[in-house]
């Protein structure tokens, strides 16, 4: 073998040692990934289930058997003696005199008595 056909096959060597080598640490390196991406994905399903019973717990909490529960005996009707009649004449007396059309006291939340209308 002469002097340059050594070189060519030591080059070779070299070029397909550092292939493999390469392929070696690319093959480690996603294997690292791939134990991370595992773990991530525990964690993941850790935090749905975590999620969905907290979602759970709001629904059961917003029902409203379970709302009527919690404020049994703290909310009520008022008493009737507690109750303020207001007449149609003091609406309008009140609200008439800034704005005075019907249609304006129901975008204030007025409703009348059918046919007493102002």
């Amino acid at each position: 073998m002469t002097r340059l056909q050594i070189i060519m096959v030591l080059f070779c060597c070299l070029i397909l040692g550092l292939s493999g080598i390469g392929v070696v640490s690319a093959r480690l390196g996603i294997s690292d990934t791939a134990k991370e991406c595992g773990l991530l994905e525990d964690r993941r399903e850790v935090l749905l289930r975590e999620v969905q019973e907290l979602r759970g717990q709001r629904s059961w909490a917003l029902r409203p058997t379970v709302l009527a529960e919690m404020v049994r005996g703290r909310l009520g009707m008022s008493p009737s003696a507690k109750t303020i009649h207001v007449s149609e004449q003091e609406i309008s007396s009140r609200v008439g005199g800034v704005r005075g059309s019907y249609s304006d006291l129901q975008t204030f939340g007025v409703n009348f008595p059918r046919g007493k209308q102002p």
